[in-house]
């Protein structure tokens, strides 16, 4: 940076743009930023930094455990309790607006004495509203990012999401794929099972109108028992395969420009492989920490949910390898 920069009226200028003020230092080289490079204020180092260096997270996969991960959120989130806890409720808002559009299309439908118009707006409604609160929980999860990274919570970053409505779309359907083809296979196994071990012949649709439903019940509960048996056999397979889900979200919210979606899938594979035990166990806890705040009175559900984000924002943050690392299988 030259002298002349020092000397602005305006005072000092940005290393990367000179043509902007300066409005804070790198935290790591201590060049002059703008507010471009600081994201608005929410990252303490220059793009420079951030892409050279990673983020400003002490844990990673080396080091984290579920107690590091509490000592490292719990003063965070002491420190920016408030504004989190804002970015929730005002998450919570948007998903109550947005329920509200279902609501209108079916008040419209009925209006108009037309049922295939009210189940097509409400159907449209309903599909708004998944995508609205899902871009809207990236945004709480970008937040997240910011006050781990050393930021400050800005709550307008709970709108910055908008964007990857595209990509939430297709990473959306490939999950739900994901979740439902195997759920419907496991079901039909189940199902299968049941009838070849004799058990259909006296099902309810076999009996009589008359039939009572004692004996109705006691037709389908071998079926149930087989396949709640089938079911708990392959439940430990499955929650297997579909934990890494839980860092679609994060992912998506993460990357300025997301990949497609079965490379973020990949990804997320990698970061939870040989991490699953410890994903449950984080997911125990946010699990508490959520069901405490309800208890609270209700009122300590809100900040509660944000402690809750934030602890699952910092698992991300640590699984994830850093910006410099080289690209390739991850470890541990």
């Amino acid at each position: 940076m030259s002298d002349m920069d020092f000397g602005r009226e305006a005072g000092a200028s940005c290393a990367l743009h000179p043509e902007q003020v300066a409005t804070g230092t790198c935290a790591r080289c201590g060049n002059f930023m703008c507010d471009t490079c600081s994201q608005g204020g929410t990252s303490p180092r220059c793009p420079t930094c951030r892409a050279r260096f990673g983020a400003e997270f002490p844990l990673n996969r080396d080091n984290w455990s579920i107690g590091g991960l509490w000592e490292v959120c719990w003063p965070i989130f002491q420190r920016e309790w408030g504004m989190l806890s804002l970015a929730v409720l005002i998450s919570f808002g948007v998903s109550f607006g947005s329920q509200l559009l279902v609501t209108l299309g079916q008040g419209i439908g009925s209006a108009l004495d037309s049922t295939v118009l009210a189940v097509v707006l409400s159907l449209v409604g309903f599909l708004a509203q998944l995508v609205v609160q899902g871009l809207v929980q990236l945004g709480l999860l970008r937040v997240c990012f910011d006050v781990l990274q050393g930021g400050r919570a800005d709550v307008a970053r709970l709108f910055s999401q908008m964007h990857k409505v595209g990509p939430y779309l297709l990473t959306m359907l490939v999950v739900f794929a994901i979740i439902v083809v195997p759920l419907l296979i496991l079901g039909a196994l189940g199902f299968l099972v049941a009838m070849g071990a004799g058990f259909g012949g006296d099902m309810p649709w076999n009996m009589d109108a008359d039939t009572s439903p004692a004996a109705r019940w006691d037709a389908v509960a071998p079926v149930l028992a087989v396949m709640g048996g089938v079911s708990a056999v392959l439940l430990i397979p499955f929650i297997y395969v579909t934990l890494p889900l839980y860092f679609v979200q994060p992912e998506l919210a993460y990357e300025d420009v997301p990949p497609g979606p079965l490379q973020l899938l990949r990804r997320c594979w990698e970061y939870a492989r040989g991490q699953r035990l410890a994903m449950v166990g984080v997911g125990f806890l946010v699990g508490a920490i959520a069901l405490a705040g309800f208890f609270a009175c209700c009122v300590g559900l809100i900040p509660a949910m944000a402690l809750a984000q934030l602890l699952i924002s910092g698992m991300y943050l640590a699984l994830r390898p850093r910006s410099d690392e080289v690209a390739g299988p991850l470890h541990g």
